[in-house]
C-alpha cells in the first residue's frame, strides 16, 4: 500500500496481520515452554521467557485496528463507522468463539480442575467478562481468557474514549498513558503482597498501550503525505528496524528482573509505555516500508497465523496441559530434564494447537464472520471523497 502512493485506498493493513502473527507465536511460545522447560541457547533464553508481552501487542494493535476505520472515515470524507456495526463486528468476532471454547473447557474437565472452580460464579462472570475483578475467578475455567476481560472492556469504553481522542488526540492518550501508569503504581503501593500482581492486569493498567495504538492510526492518517514522501521509503525500515530492536532489548532486560519477587509486573509499571513505543516504532515504520521490507511480515504463513490467532490464543493453553496430563509424548517420572521429551512435546504441542485453531476459524468462526448484522449492525454506505 505504501508503495502503491495511497496509504489508505485499501482498509487491510498486511503488516498489523503479521504483527498479530508474531504476537500470537510469543504467547503461545511461552506458556508451551513453561511446561515443557526447553529453552533456547543462553543469548536467547530470555525470548521465551517473556513471550507474555506477546498480550500486549495483542492490546496495541486492537488500539490501532479499531480506531483506524474511523480515522480512515474522517480523512477519506465518508460516513464513520456506525456504533451499531461496531458493537456486531465486536460480538460476532469475539464472542461465538469464546463460548465454545469455555463449552470445549467443561467438556474435557479442564475447567474443573481450575484452582478454587466454581461453576455458577466461574460462568457469571466469565459471561459478562468481568472475571478478572474477582480473585477466585481470575484464572478459573482457561487461565488465558482473562485477556478478553480487558478487550471487551475496552470496547465497552470505546464511543467515550473516541469522543475524546477525535477531538484533542495527543492530549487523550497523555491522559490515558498517565491514568495507566497511575493505577499500576497504586496497587504496587498499597497492595504489593495481595492484589497487585492481578489488579494492575485489568483494563485501566493497559490504557497506556490502547492508547499508543490509537495515537499510531492516528499519526498514520493525519500524517499520511509525510508517509508517502520519497524519503520515507529509506527511513521507514529504519524506523521499523529500531522498534524491533528496541523491543529485543526491553526484553532482555524484562528477563533480568526474573530473579525479583513479581519480577514481569513489577518491571512493567514504569517501563509498559516503552514497549508500545516499540510497537509503533514496529508497526508505522513497517507500514510506510518499500514492499521488500514489509514482506517479511506481510506473507502468507504470518497472515495465516493472524487469521487463526483468535482461536489459537484461546484453545494453545488447553491443548498444551492436556497433553501433558494424559503423558503424549509418554513420559516416566519427571520429564523436564528428558531433552528428547521437550522437544517432541514442543513440537507437538506447537503442530495440534495449530491445527485446533485451524479447524474451529474455518469450521466456526469464518462463517459466523459473513453473516449479516441486524439493519442498524450493518456498515453505512460510503460516501464519494
Amino acid at each position: 500500500m505504501a508503495a502503491s502512493g495511497g496509504l489508505h485506498e485499501n482498509p487491510r493493513l498486511g503488516v498489523l496481520d503479521g504483527l498479530r502473527g508474531l504476537a500470537v507465536l510469543l504467547v503461545l511460545w511461552y506458556h508451551v515452554w513453561e511446561i515443557s522447560w526447553l529453552s533456547p541457547p543462553n543469548w536467547l533464553a530470555f525470548l521465551p521467557a517473556t513471550g507474555f508481552v506477546g498480550v500486549t501487542l495483542f492490546f496495541f494493535l486492537s488500539g490501532f485496528v479499531i480506531s483506524y476505520p474511523f480515522f480512515r472515515a474522517e480523512a477519506l470524507g465518508r460516513p464513520p463507522p456506525s456504533w451499531g456495526h461496531f458493537a456486531w463486528r465486536r460480538f460476532i468476532k469475539i464472542v461465538p468463539s469464546y463460548v465454545l471454547s469455555i463449552a470445549v473447557a467443561y467438556a474435557l474437565g479442564y475447567a474443573q480442575r481450575q484452582p478454587s472452580a466454581a461453576l455458577l460464579p466461574d460462568l457469571t462472570t466469565h459471561l459478562l467478562f468481568i472475571h478478572t475483578w474477582f480473585p477466585d475467578r481470575y484464572g478459573s475455567i482457561n487461565g488465558v481468557l482473562w485477556t478478553l476481560s480487558v478487550e471487551v472492556e475496552f470496547y465497552c469504553v470505546f464511543p467515550l474514549i473516541w469522543w475524546a481522542f477525535a477531538r484533542r488526540p495527543w492530549l487523550s492518550a497523555g491522559a490515558m498513558i498517565a491514568i495507566a501508569w497511575m493505577w499500576r503504581a497504586f496497587w504496587a503501593h498499597c497492595c504489593y503482597t495481595t492484589l497487585f500482581g492481578q489488579y494492575e492486569e485489568n483494563l485501566p493498567g493497559y490504557l497506556d498501550i490502547f492508547a499508543l495504538g490509537m495515537l499510531s492510526a492516528h499519526i498514520f492518517v493525519a500524517r499520511a503525505h509525510l508517509l508517502r514522501a520519497p524519503a520515507m521509503r529509506t527511513v521507514a525500515p529504519l524506523i521499523a528496524i529500531a522498534g524491533f530492536v528496541a523491543l529485543w532489548l526491553l526484553l532482555a532486560d524484562c528477563f533480568n528482573y526474573r530473579l525479583n519477587d513479581q519480577w514481569a509486573s513489577v518491571w512493567q509499571i514504569d517501563r509498559r509505555p516503552l514497549l508500545g513505543l516499540a510497537f509503533s516504532a514496529m508497526a508505522l515504520g513497517s507500514l510506510a516500508s518499500p514492499r521488500w521490507w514489509q514482506i517479511l511480515l506481510d506473507n502468507p504463513p504470518m497472515r495465516f497465523l493472524a487469521t487463526i490467532s483468535y482461536n489459537l490464543y484461546l484453545y494453545h493453553q488447553i491443548v498444551a496441559r492436556e497433553l501433558l496430563r494424559h503423558h503424549v509424548p509418554p513420559f516416566v517420572g519427571d520429564p523436564h530434564y528428558d531433552t528428547q521429551w521437550q522437544a517432541r512435546y514442543t513440537e507437538l504441542a506447537f503442530a495440534l494447537a495449530i491445527a485446533v485453531a485451524t479447524a474451529v476459524t474455518y469450521l466456526f468462526e469464518r462463517p459466523l464472520l459473513r453473516l449479516r448484522g441486524p439493519r442498524g449492525a450493518r456498515e453505512p454506505v460510503k460516501a464519494a471523497t
